[in-house]
């Protein structure tokens, strides 16, 4: 079997180096690959927000009990604990090491099961916290990613609204996502 030639890595940092040496012209269009880019505590869209979920998703993050574990987000310029709202806070760009379930609300608002968007959390205070994907069928059942144990690590899961109101969990709104 012959052997393939090796391709390039074009990591971002390799592709924001040449930036630097491309004319300007071309450093908006370059701008634009980075989707997953982000200001660290800033605003962040949506679509930011799931690539650096699916990042961690990808790399199969391990959960840990200990507060002190850590995990680096997409940009490896920033840790985050590895539990369910350190994960949360890590796709949120939001303060390091992480909030827990218990201080999200103070960077994020209550919203409407009706209202979930991409991005959007579900909280469930003391206990445990997802980040809402998709809806399958809206207003009964949709798709999150969470990092739940550590005998399941990241997960992509199918959750029902009833069940998780039943359970009492809350969605929740990052106070600086757009659309």
């Amino acid at each position: 079997m012959a052997s393939q030639p090796e391709q390039p890595n074009l990591s971002r940092r390799r592709l924001l180096r040449a930036a630097a040496i491309v004319p300007a012209v071309a450093i908006p269009t370059l701008a634009v690959a980075s989707p997953a880019h982000a200001g660290y505590l800033g605003n962040i869209s949506r679509s930011n927000v799931m690539t650096r979920a699916r990042d961690w998703y990808d790399r199969n993050i391990q959960y840990s009990y200990d507060y002190r574990a850590r995990a680096t987000d997409n940009d490896g310029d920033h840790e985050y604990r590895r539990d369910c709202s350190g994960f949360v806070s890590m796709a949120w760009h939001s303060a390091t090491p992480g909030h827990s379930t218990r201080d999200l609300t103070a960077i994020s608002h209550p919203i409407y099961w009706s209202s979930l968007k991409p991005g959007d959390a579900l909280n469930h205070y003391d206990d445990h916290c997802m980040l809402f994907h998709k809806w399958i069928e809206e207003g009964v059942s949709f798709k999150v990613y969470h990092l739940v144990d550590p005998d399941h690590d990241m997960e992509y899961d199918t959750k029902y609204v009833s069940s998780l109101k039943d359970a009492g969990y809350s969605p929740l709104r990052y106070d600086k996502i757009f659309d």
